[in-house]
């Protein structure tokens, strides 16, 4: 009697422990996977036998960025991971116990063997149709994809309702029934609930749609070209005379703002050159009125992030050592310049998570190298993703 039971209670204790590995796969996991299907990241059935070793997922868990650029047994394979799904970072679990994390591998086997029995009845049941020695494709179906197939789907019946409704009311009862008649019999059914309620749907996904686009412009002026006061082409200065950025923008390497040139910068040139070869002397001539009069260009600012926005030029371009090409774009084939990217904060993050730096070239760095033993450091590892590092 004491074997079978001590097998119950084993059994009991196992159960239990997938029960709080699903809450707890629930609250960390289930937005990016799935056990038996691929949404963000791939499905989790299996994870075992790929890895081969549980105590290697706990660590990759974790801390994914870590083990992706350390010297663990599956390094290799993780990277191949990472790099399969377009570079998408995993969250570090680092609040999560290995205890914990086994809880939750516990309750993906638990899942794939119930999976695996269902399959198997209902193959079964089925007259033993095709086997899954291969396993089954994933699926690549995302959230959005649902909710436009749902929308597409509401819009088709509304159609298919629409276009039964016509033919009914089009169609001739009798030889004698006018064009009149088929002209009243219409504006009836216009004037139907039924027609009201298609228009209602049809007006709401449309409102929807036109809403949520509206509301992930605002803020963001892609494209946007004011006319300056002056016809500046930083293609003939940046481009085909190589003048760098940091000449006129000085404050570019020393503070927040790259800043304005002022018109003492453009006379270092202008008071030897005064004719240009587009202009003549007609732009240059404004340079120079404004040095004779001592009153500043008022140069109109293209670039400008949100109040509550904290950006440095100098910790990106001296620190970093980011080109202005990269948040500009190539200025030096510009005539006129302009906003090349949103600037939004999606692109930032973007920009933190797969920018590596250098922590050997740049003395600013040199305490960190000692902490930092991988050899590929992402901005979002020092910190590039917290909120109050670009938001007040």
């Amino acid at each position: 009697m004491k074997m079978p039971m001590r097998r119950a209670l084993i059994g009991l204790g196992l159960l239990l422990w997938a029960q709080d590995g699903k809450a707890l796969f629930q609250a960390n996991c289930a937005s990016c996977h799935a056990v038996n299907r691929r949404v963000v990241g791939p499905a989790l059935k299996g994870v075992h036998e790929r890895w081969g070793d549980e105590a290697e997922i706990i660590k990759f868990v974790q801390n994914s960025q870590a083990y992706i650029n350390g010297n663990f047994k599956n390094s290799a394979y993780a990277k191949k991971l990472y790099e399969e799904y377009n570079k998408a970072v995993m969250t570090a679990f680092t609040a999560l116990s290995p205890n914990e994390i086994k809880s939750i591998l516990d309750y993906i086997k638990a899942e794939s063997a119930a999976a695996e029995t269902a399959n198997t009845a209902s193959g079964a049941a089925g007259g033993g149709g095709a086997g899954s020695a291969g396993g089954s494709a994933p699926s690549d179906t995302s959230p959005l994809l649902w909710v436009l197939t749902i929308a597409l789907g509401a819009i088709a019946i509304a159609l298919f309702i629409t276009t039964l409704s016509l033919s009914r009311v089009l169609r001739p009862e009798k030889e004698e029934s006018s064009e009149r008649g088929i002209f009243q019999q219409v504006g009836n059914f216009m004037a139907s609930p039924r027609f009201w309620g298609i228009a209602g749907i049809v007006a709401f996904l449309w409102f929807c749609s036109a809403t949520i686009k509206k509301a992930r412009s605002v803020g963001l002026h892609k494209g946007y070209q004011p006319v300056q006061p002056i016809a500046f082409s930083h293609k003939t200065h940046a481009g085909e005379y190589k003048i760098a950025c940091q000449y006129c923008h000085i404050g570019v390497e020393k503070g927040k703002s790259a800043t304005f040139p002022s018109t003492n910068i453009c006379m270092n040139c202008h008071t030897y050159i005064q004719e240009g070869s587009r202009y003549g002397n007609k732009e240059i001539g404004k340079i120079l009125a404004s040095y004779q009069e001592n009153k500043p260009i008022e140069w109109v600012r293209i670039h400008n992030l949100p109040d509550y926005v904290y950006f440095s030029h100098a910790q990106h371009v001296k620190v970093g050592g980011i080109a202005c090409q990269t948040c500009h774009g190539p200025v030096e084939e510009m005539e006129e310049v302009y906003q090349y990217n949103d600037l939004s904060m999606g692109w930032c993050i973007n920009c933190h998570r797969q920018t590596k730096v250098d922590l050997t070239a740049n003395p600013y760095y040199a305490r960190l190298h000692a902490y930092y033993k991988e050899k590929e450091v992402t901005v979002e590892k020092l910190g590039g993703l917290e909120c109050s590092k670009c938001h007040y």
